[in-house]
């Protein structure tokens, strides 16, 4: 069941989640000087240091992509073969989405509206968020938008709720501003509700400080487990941020990357595939039949967002052009409502002002029906680059069931992104030692010294692959949950990436499944 479309909450409770050091920033006067410079086209200015555009040593790029007419499956692009045509941007004269004076210079926080507007439309289509201001600001990539999402809501010694197992540079990003992770019980459908519950309900002011109201999830192929919630958890989760007065951080560079449920019968494998298929190509994308192509975008694996269901306002939304485009973009946004999209602005105008002007330059052009794809060709292209990952995940496990017996080693499939959870059954190795009656505090056996013994064996046989360990929300010095382990002593596992070529797979596969016999015997 859905949340109900109302919203209790105004904008100016939630800007209480504010930081203080959010609060203490003011609009910069120089990005204001800026704007008024570009919409007064006949004001006659000496305020700026702008560099004069007859200085910049580019005049006109020309970029070759995948035809129109190719889109929905990346074989011939990736085999060389596929139709191509061109987009070009210039510099003072007509012919391309933004004109390279532009590109090249200076520019607004909130970056170029001939690419704010596709994206806009684009988030419409596939999440249709309730709240009416929703709003779209440029980051740097969801790294950027963790960052300055952190200074949007969090002051030193803030608490931050998240899984107990997530993006590590993630962690490290927070901690450094002083912020404290508590871990999230995950299963393979993710974040447990009862878990978010149960913390909240029970938290100790004394013994750990403030009360977060911010959580950070990684829900689509999450990062490191790969797993995605059922449309009940998302519900839950949801309604249990609305109870607790919580923001919610959906960092989503996955949810594009969204699969169906493993198969091995090779048969069944194609009927799935076959039985969710987009409408037929064109050759000019403003006769694209955009509806079709979104009713089936988002059919295929069909999870709808944390955004799609906030009636609140609660939640802001990060995504990426890194794992469907190119990472080398550095350009990803926020969705949010348009009280946080205007601290969002004026964290970046002081901070990394606006994302690379060449950058948006070339993806308003990608995302402009006139130019190159328009929004319904890019969505073609990412459900094309969803099935090749998907495809991926499919050779990774069944590789991973020919290397690797099950007594030693399980993984659930991956449901979206690209990497699998590799669970490790190290309570059957001879060394695995118990610690009884376990301690109150910290952990109860050897398991992370025998992932880091194992992360090392792997390492001498040439084979890198990360261990769960990085990737715990540790909090020391707090006292063992009642009934749950400690989470070191559920760090039984290795995280292994499906995106490289498959032999590469094949063979590091092969690696892992002797070397981890090997280790059983030592």
């Amino acid at each position: 069941m859905s949340p109900s479309v109302t919203r209790p909450h105004s904008l100016a409770s939630l800007d209480s989640h504010l930081s203080a050091e959010c609060k203490a920033r003011t609009p910069s006067a120089m990005k204001a000087l800026g704007k008024l410079m570009m919409g007064s086209p006949g004001l006659v200015s000496l305020a700026g240091g702008m560099p004069h555009q007859s200085l910049f040593p580019l005049s006109h790029a020309k970029f070759t992509i995948p035809h129109p007419s190719t889109l929905g499956s990346v074989d011939s692009w990736a085999n060389g073969t596929a139709e191509t045509k061109n987009f070009e941007l210039f510099k003072g004269q007509e012919g391309g989405v933004i004109d390279l004076s532009r590109g090249l210079q200076y520019g607004l926080s909130n970056g170029f509206e001939e690419l704010i507007e596709p994206i806009t439309e684009l988030m419409k289509l596939v999440h249709n968020s309730p709240i009416e201001d929703s709003t779209v600001v440029l980051t740097l990539g969801c790294t950027d938008g963790v960052a300055k999402t952190w200074t949007l809501f969090c002051d030193r010694g803030d608490n931050v709720l998240c899984e107990e197992f997530t993006f590590v540079n993630s962690l490290n990003s927070g901690r450094s501003r002083g912020i404290t992770f508590h871990g999230v019980e995950i299963d393979g459908q993710g974040m447990i509700p009862e878990s978010l519950d149960r913390i909240m309900t029970e938290w100790d002011v004394s013994l750990k400080g403030k009360k977060p109201s911010l959580l950070y999830t990684v829900p689509v192929g999450q990062n490191p487990t790969g797993s995605c919630p059922p449309a009940e958890r998302y519900d839950a989760i949801y309604a249990l941020c609305q109870k607790h007065d919580i923001i919610i951080m959906e960092d989503d560079p996955y949810f594009w990357l969204q699969f169906q449920e493993y198969t091995s019968d090779l048969v069944a494998r194609k009927a799935g595939h076959d039985a969710c298929v987009l409408p037929p190509p064109v050759s000019d994308p403003l006769e694209d039949d955009i509806e079709g192509v979104v009713e089936a975008f988002n059919r295929y694996a069909g999870i709808r967002s944390f955004i799609s269901r906030d009636v609140d306002g609660r939640v802001v939304r990060l995504d990426t052009f890194s794992k469907i485009m190119f990472p080398g973009s550095r350009t990803g946004w926020v969705t949010c409502n348009s009280s946080f999209a205007e601290r969002y602005l004026r964290v970046g105008e002081t901070n990394t002002q606006v994302p690379n002007g060449i950058g948006q330059s070339v993806l308003a052009s990608y995302l402009s029906p006139n130019h190159g794809w328009g929004v319904s060709g890019f969505l073609r292209w990412i459900f094309s680059v969803r099935i090749e990952y998907e495809r991926k995940r499919d050779f990774f496990v069944d590789n991973f069931t020919r290397f690797c017996k099950p007594e030693l080693a399980t993984t659930v499939p991956a449901l979206g992104g690209m990497f699998q959870w590799l669970e490790i059954h190290l309570e059957k190795h001879p060394r695995f030692t118990t610690i009884s009656p376990a301690p109150a505090e910290g952990p109860a056996t050897n398991t992370a010294e025998l992932v880091q013994e194992l992360f090392e064996f792997f390492l001498a046989k040439q084979l890198l692959i990360l261990p769960g360990t990085l990737f715990a929300a540790l909090v020391p010095g707090i006292p063992n949950a009642s009934g749950v382990k400690n989470i070191q002593d559920r760090s039984n596992y290795f995280r292994a990436t499906f995106a490289g070529n498959t032999e590469q797979i094949e063979k590091a596969l092969e690696i892992f499944g002797s070397a981890l016999e090997e280790f059983f015997q030592k």
